[in-house]
């Protein structure tokens, strides 16, 4: 049952998608002149503007927070290797005997040697 649901809404949301896309370029499609700093493009239609406005701003946006991510990710990793090499280094430190806590050894000893 809940497959078949998976199934219906999919499908839904499929037709909602082209029922959208199909009635925002029926809304915009009037011809427009792109004049960029260095270019013309005459009669363009104003929807393919629009979506390759979209278009650029979210793949740059991507690629700004996509960058941002990726550095914390190997800040975050680099953390992680030095606390374990901490750790380790606790644990090693931890394993060693205490001074003064062997009994044959005197102080002389300790001091000598």
């Amino acid at each position: 049952m809940k497959r078949l649901s998976l199934w219906i809404l999919g499908l839904v949301s499929l037709v909602a998608t082209l029922w959208l896309g199909w009635s925002f370029r029926a809304g915009n499609s009037m011809p427009i002149e792109l004049d960029l700093v260095w270019i013309r493009f005459p009669n363009v239609e104003l929807w393919r503007v629009l979506l390759v406005a979209v278009g650029i701003g979210a793949a740059v946006s991507t690629l700004l927070v996509g960058f941002a991510w990726m550095r914390s990710r190997l800040l975050n990793r680099r953390y992680r290797k030095t606390i374990q090499r901490l750790e380790a280094e606790l644990h090693e430190l931890r394993s060693l005997p205490l001074m003064g806590s062997d009994p044959t050894l005197t102080r002389s000893a300790m001091e000598r040697g």
